[in-house]
């Protein structure tokens, strides 16, 4: 069984379609989707793992997604910083920010959730493509 699944975390098939063909699997386990208070699902460990791979340059302890990023000076790292306020705003999600001269630390986790939800991970995407 892990052969398969290993197989399909590397041909980058999404958690929920693993989950969708294996439900006994993961049914009642580490792997199940935990629902919350205020509709947010936090995301299973596997589901976590399957995310990030998708995601250059961040990486996770499996509650929170971190990402650095190191600019040519000041400027342009706060430049960065002003530039995630509209998706951030969109979403109605805001990282934690940490700005170092040229070099700036994100931090993004549901608090509600009490840990990673669908909701950090496209901020994540977004902040990626700035």
């Amino acid at each position: 069984m892990n052969c398969i699944l290993n197989a399909l975390i590397i041909a980058n098939v999404g958690a929920q379609e693993i989950l969708a063909i294996f439900p006994k699997l993961v049914e009642g386990s580490e792997h199940s989707v935990v629902s919350t208070k205020n509709n947010l699902t936090r995301l299973s460990p596997l589901e976590v793992k399957l995310r990030i791979g998708n995601l250059p340059n961040w990486t996770t302890d499996g509650n929170t997604l971190f990402y650095t990023r190191t600019f040519e000076d000041f400027v342009a790292a706060i430049t960065f910083v002003n530039n995630l306020v509209e998706p951030a705003e969109q979403l109605n999600h805001h990282p934690d920010i940490s700005i170092s001269y040229n070099r700036v630390s994100l931090e993004l986790t549901t608090h509600d959730a009490q840990g990673l939800t669908d909701l950090d991970f496209q901020l994540a995407r977004q902040i990626s493509q700035l």
